[in-house]
Order: structure tokens, then sequence, then C-alpha cells
């Protein structure tokens, strides 16, 4: 989990952003856990575990959830449900925190659907919510094949993106084009994320909800503003190439770049070429997300508060505060910060 970008906004000062670099180190070692947990139980060029949420992204608390999938890209055998039995009992051991009741993780998923169910009513919520967080958050533990296999579904899935993509036909020479049709699933899934939100509120009954707000606001804001600086960058390149004969194949690249690094240090890299000016407000205000984060009595606490409690409670409305100020200093970065920047999110993220 390299962090050149983040490292060269914090200049010479070692402690800034303390929180942000402890979760990396521990995201490290939970990692390396993992690969050493999991040993040789994947099946040999056709199964990877993968991570995703606060582990994928490097920002692993003390009391992180671990979202999890077993990623087959082969044929379906009765092998592959033990893997996952076999797993779980080697996770709970581990002491390791189970994913939420949604059932997206902490189980199979094939690749079939991944690639070619996108759009139309194959393409269920849940199915979509796995494809984007496998481009936006996941890293696969290093562990057999594992890798080789999520980069494989990576780059199918990718390319169903682009080579059906109308902007990249033979005969389009506009100049400004970027991958719209994933940049578009990138929408949907930002207002997916934000409508489930409210129907969690009411299926379960106003639990976790303060907490949940609060990670909206932050977390799940962050990959998708991540999401759509990997399709605009494309336009951002100081280069000719946009009629090249392998635009196709060089995007695609682009992109898979793209989903090697994790989200904060993706947004690091927009913001030291084209904003350092907001790279404390931005970097500032997540940092004092993950110190709140890890702090066990203020989790539980936002994790215990109702809607009714929240707007009277010191450390929801701090919460709060620091979710607006991150949310005003994106604002910047997307439409003020930079004209060709502006531009790009005036054209592409409205219509």
């Amino acid at each position: 989990m390299q962090a050149t970008a983040l490292n060269s906004l914090r200049g010479n000062d070692a402690t800034r952003w303390s929180n942000i670099e402890k979760a990396v180190s521990l995201s490290r070692a939970k990692s390396a856990e993992l690969a050493q947990l999991v040993g040789d139980l994947l099946p040999t060029d056709e199964g990877s575990l993968v991570v995703f949420g606060s582990l994928a992204r490097g920002e692993y608390t003390a009391d992180s959830d671990l979202d999890w999938t077993i990623l087959i890209d082969g044929r379906a055998e009765s092998l592959h449900l033990k893997i996952v039995h076999s797993l779980k009992q080697k996770l709970k051991e581990a002491d390791f925190k189970i994913p939420g009741p949604t059932e997206v993780f902490g189980g199979l998923v094939f690749s079939h659907d991944l690639v070619h169910a996108i759009g139309g009513d194959e393409d269920t919520n849940k199915n979509m919510t796995r494809r984007l967080l496998l481009l936006l958050e996941s890293t696969a533990v290093d562990a057999q094949s594992s890798r080789e296999v999520h980069g494989r579904i990576l780059n199918a899935i990718l390319k169903r993106y682009v080579e059906e993509d109308a902007n990249f036909i033979i005969g389009n020479r506009r100049k400004d084009r970027i991958p719209r049709f994933l940049l578009n699933d990138v929408v949907r899934f930002w207002r997916t994320m934000a409508v489930d939100y409210a129907n969690k509120y009411r299926a379960r009954a106003g639990d976790k909800w303060a907490l949940r707000n609060i990670k909206l606001r932050m977390s799940r804001k962050l990959i998708f503003v991540s999401g759509l600086f990997m399709c605009v960058s494309w336009a951002l390149r100081d280069t000719g190439d946009s009629d090249d004969e392998f635009v196709v194949q060089k995007l695609v690249g682009h992109l898979r770049d793209w989903t090697q690094r994790p989200p904060l240090e993706s947004l690091a890299m927009i913001i030291e070429q084209h904003a350092p000016s907001l790279a404390a407000d931005v970097f500032d205000n997540y940092d004092a997300f993950l110190a709140l984060l890890d702090n066990r009595q203020q989790r539980e606490l936002l994790e215990r508060l109702s809607p009714d409690e929240a707007y009277e409670d010191p450390v929801f409305l701090e919460a709060r505060r620091i979710a607006t100020s991150f949310d005003e200093a994106l604002t910047k970065l997307l439409f003020d910060a930079d004209d060709r920047i502006a531009q790009l999110v005036k054209k592409y993220g409205v219509f």
C-alpha cells in the first residue's frame, strides 16, 4: 500500500495525518495475517480471496469489520462452498469481525455475472455493488494465485466497459472522450448507496444510523470521488493519443492502474497535481474521521445513537462538522481549484 503522493503532500511533518498512517500500517499487518491464515486453501488458478472496505482502502482500525469474498473465475464445484466454511472458521478463530448482514460479502462470488450482467434486470443491487467495489476498493490477499485471478477479472470487467462504450467506437475522433459507460455506473452506484442508506434506516429500525451517516459522508463519498476521477483523469493526461489505434488498450491500462491504488492515494495524486492548496482541508478531515473510528468509546456511541438523539450529541456534531468540511473541500476540488477539472465535471458529472 504505497502512498507516495500522500507522503509528498505531507512534506517534512512526519506526524501529520498520523491516524491515516496508523490505519495503513494496521491494514498491512492484517493483510499479511490473512495471507498466512488462508495458506493453500484456495483452488489453484481460479480462486481469489478478495477484501473490500476499510482493509482494502488501507483504513483498517481496531473495530473494523472484515468484508471479504471468495471470487471464483472457473467452473462451479461443490468444493468451493467447503472452502468458504473453512475460511469462516479460520476467521472466527483469528477474531476477525464478520461482514454486515446484507450478504454482499462473506461468501462465494462467480466472475460471470460481474462481467456479463452490467445493467438490465440481471444486474441486481448485490451484483452491481460487488462489481463497483471490486473496481473502486478491492485488493487480493497475497496467497497462491489470488492476485492473478483478481487481476484477470478486473481486466475482463474494464474491457467490457471500454469496448462497448460509444465514445471509443471506430470513427469517434473527439479529443476529450472519457469512459462514460463506466462513469455512469460509478454515478449510479453512488446514488444507490445513498438510497440504500435510507432504506437500511427503515429495515434496521435505525440501528447504527449515526455511524452509517458519517461513513456515507466520508468513506463512501471518497470512493465515489475517486471513481469519478478514475474516469475523467483520462482526459487530464497531457498526451495526444486520442486517435491512436491502441487507445482502448491504453485506456484499460489506465483504469487498471487506478484500481491498484487505495482511493486516498488516488485522490492525493489528483490534489498534488491540480490543487495542492486543498491538501490540508481534505486530509486533515479524513485523518480526524479515522481517529474517530479508532476510538472505541466514540465509535460505540455513534452505533447506539438514534436520529432523535444525534443532533444534541457532541460526538456526532463533531463528526458531522468533519464531514461537512470534507465535503466543502471536495466541492472546491471539483468546481473551483482547476479549470480543466471543473469543465470535465460540469460536462460529464450531470449529463
